[in-house]
């Protein structure tokens, strides 16, 4: 089975393991409102959350050490066999979902942690490969909640059997279907870290600190938890007012739901790990305004429904690049327990939130729900404004994609398209053709670049603000000769601190038809001198000379036609360190980087060219 089969198993079981838990809760929100007066939305969340807080180090010790098609497997099973025993002792339902919950604690790091191997496997993008699953994962909530609702109703269907017997044909299908696609689900690539029961469980509080103790990861974290917390929140706090107005709880998490769907799945359409981030500073502004329309609303009088479908379309949009993000953040060794972390960190804010709401009702410093959506909305707000500070690089980037897509295809091609280190320090080489070069390699090198530009145009008043403050680039004096170049440490400082640092060797745009590459000069070997172990990958652009923004024909823009659907192809060499022996000597070392960047040719089907004179080489010495 091919590794894109495997990953539709994946889906086919996240989807129907969503579907049979959320039609469960339904039933049971629906059994104990009538038994608690109106206390079951409390009754199903507390049990259910129970075990993904109280048992996470060995849910993520399980998820962490066993293969994670035996964990989904297991986990299907026990769940299964729990409906199928509960019906046939006739009941509660809501002691079957205590048990069941246990078999879910158990899968969904499972089922997470899963994801960055299957996207390597099926050569997909992991920010779209979860898109897919959390889009599948929020249309499995409406879905579950509508069948629970429906299965609950008295006569439906009409002179149907009792409400045990259709709620246990129904769990045991999904519950059936769960455990057959999990059969299906393996990947080579998954990393597993298999240990004795009391190591796994120190591991678990040891990975608990990796993620602690890692920014980028915490960061991550941290912000998916406060999304989760005020996605739940927010629906929660409006309850009663929407109760009133003829609404209800099931309305709101259906509106909810479907908007997360289909936030998820306009959130994988952008499949660059770095770049997707810019999705969240735009999800969290609309969270803000979708609080304020139901504030707006209620002060009005009237139920707007509408602005949570935004507020559920907001949270897929921030949900899909923050969740991919942290999974590619959390070591490769620490997948299932960093999953776990998650979930728990996740419930933990989420009561933390819900907790103060009620709290302070109680105390009437918020006495109606239209005090806690405000209190919601400024949160939100609060986290808007720093999602802009922190990610305001890919959140420019985004709209400047989008305003070249018509212009320009641009395809990788090469070994090395797929083996880009995700993190670390690496330095990109690359021949310079036209202006647009770094942007066509930004699309896509899965990370954020360094780039280093000359002061020519760094120094424009509009640009320099946004290559400083923004896009942190590299300024280069120009100049034919200077006796100190601060760039060089400046670039060696950004691959200590594992940045991705894009350099042009030759110095300068192509200007004629010959040569195809110029000379390079001395700025990497100086670079590489220092840091000797960086991988270096070579790379070649083929489509940019003839451009618009390229001194084919003439300068860049003068009496030339617009690009429009332009192919540009490049080329990437594996990534590797340059050879001990070739760095001794700077002038070996800019021969090397050279026959690199044209070797590079021969994967797009070009002819490589012999490299120009040594004399040249030293000539620029």
């Amino acid at each position: 089975m091919s590794a894109r089969l495997r990953l539709a198993s994946l889906w086919l079981t996240h989807v129907a393991r969503i579907l049979g838990d959320w039609c469960l809760r339904l039933v049971v929100v629906l059994e104990g409102t009538a038994l608690l007066r109106g206390g079951g939305w409390h009754l199903a969340t507390g049990l259910f959350i129970a075990p993904f807080l109280l048992l996470a180090p060995l849910n993520g010790c399980l998820s962490n050490g066993l293969p994670r098609r035996a964990v989904l497997v297991a986990s299907s099973a026990f769940t299964l066999l729990a409906v199928l025993l509960f019906a046939l002792a006739g009941g509660p339902w809501w002691a079957c979902l205590a048990v069941v919950a246990l078999g879910s604690a158990v899968n969904s790091p499972g089922r997470y942690a899963v994801l960055p191997a299957a996207a390597h496997d099926a050569h997909l993008p992991l920010p779209r490969v979860n898109g897919w699953m959390e889009m599948g994962g929020a249309a499995a909530i409406v879905g579950g909640a509508a069948l629970g609702w429906a299965l609950s109703q008295p006569g439906w269907p009409a002179d149907g059997p009792p409400l045990s017997t259709r709620v246990l044909v129904v769990l045991l299908a999904l519950n059936l279907v769960a455990f057959l696609a999990a059969l299906a689900v393996s990947f080579p690539s998954d990393v597993l870290r298999p240990e004795p029961p009391r190591q796994a469980i120190a591991g678990f509080f040891r990975d608990a600190l990796r993620v602690a103790r890692s920014s980028e990861a915490l960061g991550l974290l941290l912000g998916l938890a406060a999304l989760q917390a005020l996605v739940t929140a927010g629906p929660g706090a409006v309850v009663e007012l929407a109760r009133g107005a003829g609404g209800g709880l099931l309305k709101v998490m259906l509106l909810v739901g479907l908007g997360a769907a289909l936030g998820c799945g306009a959130a994988s359409l952008q499949g660059h790990p770095h770049r997707s981030l810019g999705l969240v500073p735009y999800g969290a502004t609309g969270l803000v305004l979708a609080l304020l329309w139901a504030i707006w609303g209620f002060g009005q009088g009237i139920v707007p429904f509408v602005p949570w479908m935004l507020l559920g379309f907001m949270s897929g949009l921030v949900n899909v690049p923050l969740r991919a993000a942290y999974l590619a953040a959390v070591p490769a060794d620490a997948r299932g327990n960093g999953m776990s972390v998650m979930n728990a960190a996740i419930y933990v804010v989420t009561l933390a939130l819900a907790g103060a709401l009620f709290g302070l009702g109680q105390v009437g410093a918020l006495t109606t729900s239209l005090a806690q959506l405000a209190v919601l909305a400024a949160l939100a707000a609060l986290g808007a404004g720093i999602a802009w500070w922190l990610l305001r690089m890919p959140a420019l980037e985004l709209p400047v994609e989008l305003a070249f897509l018509p212009f320009y295809r641009v395809r990788a091609r090469g070994p090395g398209a797929e083996l880009i280190p995700p993190r670390g320090p690496l330095l990109l080489v690359s021949n310079h053709a036209a202006y647009l070069d770094p942007l066509w390699l930004g699309k896509l090198v899965p990370r954020r670049l360094t780039p280093m530009m000359s002061s020519v145009f760094y120094d424009k008043p509009v640009l320099r603000w946004l290559m400083k403050y923004v896009a942190g680039t590299i300024r280069v004096q120009s100049g034919t000769f200077r006796r100190e170049a601060p760039e060089l440490a400046e670039a060696a400082a950004a691959l200590r601190r594992g940045r991705c640092v894009l350099i042009f060797p030759e110095g300068r745009l192509r200007r004629n038809e010959e040569p195809i590459l110029r000379t390079f000069g001395q700025g990497a070997w100086h670079i590489l001198r220092e840091l000797p172990d960086t991988p270096v990958v070579a790379c070649w652009i083929e489509g940019g000379w003839g451009s618009y923004l390229s001194y084919k024909n003439g300068p860049p823009r003068k009496n030339k036609p617009f690009d429009w659907g332009r192919l540009v192809e490049i080329a990437f060499a594996e990534p590797a360190p340059v050879p001990a022996e070739v760095l001794a000597d700077q002038r070996a070392t800019r021969l090397y980087l050279m026959r690199a960047c044209l070797e590079c040719r021969r994967h797009l089907g070009l002819e490589v060219p012999p490299l120009p004179g040594e004399a040249d080489v030293q000539e620029k010495d």
